[in-house]
């Protein structure tokens, strides 16, 4: 692990730490862990604010291209996991531009990781409707199979934490984001929430499946 990187994983668990919004055992876990990086690279607190060349800035990124916009439920789980916040611009029931704010480091990271599961996404849901047979109207299908994708990316992602956090480079657990990525979210992000009435268990339940064994080491998203 680069200095560099350590230096903003300090930093980012001691902004947790002094975040008076944190609970008591978020802070804790951010001391205890910022404590334990410092101590393993001897670094002190003055060392933390010199050392980070890193930009501060929050910053807003948009994939170049439209998606079908309820793959936002997806791209919010690999937000998460990058300490970002996933947005969009459009109607939720049609095709909007994706966006993902946070840190530049942390944006590229996102990106790498959400971009060949949305064009995945996209290009399944062209198959999908070519083949589609089903009784309901194929945009309730379409919607319940991006939900239960969502679901099934984020069980891998949840499972991955789970068998990686007592390796070395995962020390430093994925945690909440940062105050002054919190901030720009609470001031420029619009949050709308969308009451379903009609659903498709048979979408819901393709999309839990194929998002459960999405491989991510393949760009393909296939074994």
């Amino acid at each position: 692990m680069e200095l560099n990187d350590v230096v903003r994983k300090i930093k980012k668990l001691l902004a947790v730490a002094e975040d008076p919004s944190a609970s008591d055992q978020e802070i804790q876990l951010a001391a205890y862990r910022a404590e334990k990086l410092m101590f393993k690279y001897k670094l002190d607190r003055k060392d933390i604010i010199e050392k980070d060349n890193s930009s501060k800035n929050v910053e807003k990124y948009f994939f170049e291209k439209k998606y079908t916009a309820y793959l936002v439920w997806t791209l919010n789980h690999i937000a998460k996991y990058c300490q970002t916040q996933a947005s969009y611009i459009g109607k939720l029931n049609s095709k909007a531009n994706l966006g993902i704010i946070g840190f530049k480091d942390d944006i590229i990271l996102c990106k790498e990781i959400a971009l060949p599961i949305l064009d995945y996404m996209e290009d399944t849901l062209l198959d999908l409707k070519e083949c589609y047979i089903g009784e309901v109207d194929f945009r309730i299908f379409k919607r319940n199979w991006c939900k239960g994708f969502a679901s099934g990316i984020k069980t891998q992602l949840d499972k991955g934490f789970i068998e990686l956090k007592e390796e070395e480079k995962f020390e430093v657990s994925i945690i909440d984001l940062h105050p002054a990525v919190k901030e720009y979210v609470e001031k420029n992000v619009i949050t709308n929430t969308s009451h379903f009435k009609r659903n498709s268990n048979e979408g819901y339940e393709l999309g839990i499946a194929m998002g459960s064994k999405y491989n991510f080491m393949n760009k393909k998203g296939i074994e």
